[in-house]
């Protein structure tokens, strides 16, 4: 019998604060498993840190890597920043980097110490951490040096699940994290772009109302948008919005009174059947729920913002035309 991702994903447990585990999925389902963690992570209030490796970098390499992209989430929130801390010298000198556009990543400070500091200044609350790698076949001892950062992760504390190709299950390297490990079968099309990213990626699920720190567009858009003269103000990031379908997704960006809906779609967490087939979806509800959707590839965004602005304003256009004619006939 094939079993379907819609029918297996109910099944992924994720590991409660301070422990990591493993999720070992068919040969296409890392980026689904992280797509649908961070649905998980705007339903119930928690937020995630995904950091994703088409090639597994030792396990020193390893820590140092997930620090710098924590500090780099950190950065970009500076100076919202959550919570108190437990440390009010690494506070200090964290944000006196930040202020010079630097890393908060202050010396005289453990790895472990760094680590919490900067997952309390992303969110006060747990993070939850996925560490997921494509690589089906991925040199000895970089699996156990994966599963010894997420124990170390762990300590944040945090949620750590570790999303692996289901062909690595019987490695031994995984053991710390394989009990009570989840098995995922997701039968993906023949035809289906499974490729891995490039490179090493890193996505945090957003904070309602601004725009995600781990996109590189949704950052642009913000600084250009904010001093643009005719949509300054306009839009707002990472809002729900209703649907007549009883449906509350997080849209990217929403101008609510114009019932305009943009979305910035990194290919690498848009372009699996799951994701996919959820954005189609999305469109539809927005649609019939009298919303105008712009997508626009992150890619292009970071390339040339000033187009994507311009893409903006014409729909904003569009949809004040539209308004004003519908006034006039009245």
């Amino acid at each position: 019998m094939t079993i379907r991702f819609g029918d297996e994903i109910g099944r992924l447990s994720l590991p409660g604060v301070g422990r990591a585990r493993a999720a070992f999925v068919a040969r296409g389902g890392v980026g689904a498993v992280l797509a649908e963690l961070e649905e998980r992570a705007a339903d119930g209030g928690f937020r995630t840190v995904a950091v994703r490796y088409d090639r597994l970098p030792r396990l020193t390499s390893l820590i140092d890597d997930v620090l710098g992209r924590l500090a780099d989430l950190a950065l970009a929130t500076w100076p919202e920043w959550c919570g108190e801390g437990a440390s009010a010298p690494w506070r200090k000198a964290a944000g006196r980097l930040c202020g010079l556009g630097r890393r908060p990543l202050p010396r005289g400070f453990t790895a472990t110490a760094a680590a919490r500091e900067l997952a309390l200044a992303i969110d006060a609350a747990p993070l939850l951490f996925a560490l997921a790698t494509d690589d089906e076949a991925p040199p000895p001892g970089a699996l156990l040096g994966l599963a010894r950062a997420a124990e170390w992760l762990a300590q944040a504390p945090a949620r750590v699940l570790v999303v692996v190709p289901e062909g690595l299950a019987a490695s031994d390297e995984l053991d710390p994290v394989a009990f009570d490990a989840t098995h995922l079968g997701i039968d993906a099309p023949d035809d289906l772009d499974v490729s891995p990213a490039p490179a090493a990626t890193v996505r945090a699920s957003p904070l309602i109302g601004f725009p995600n720190p781990s996109s590189g567009g949704e950052m642009r858009l913000a600084e250009r948008l904010g001093r643009d003269p005719e949509l300054a103000g306009l839009f707002r990031f990472n809002v729900h919005v209703e649907t007549t379908r009883g449906t509350r997704p997080i849209v990217d960006l929403a101008w609510e009174a114009g019932k305009v809906v943009v979305e910035v779609d990194g290919y690498y967490f848009h372009s699996d059947i799951r994701a996919f087939s959820n954005d189609r979806r999305r469109d539809y509800e927005l649609t019939i729920s009298g919303f105008l959707v712009l997508r626009l590839p992150e890619a292009e965004v970071v390339e040339d913002v000033a187009l994507a602005v311009e893409k903006i304003r014409d729909v904003v256009a569009l949809r004040r035309s539209a308004t004003h004619a519908d006034e006039g006939g009245r």
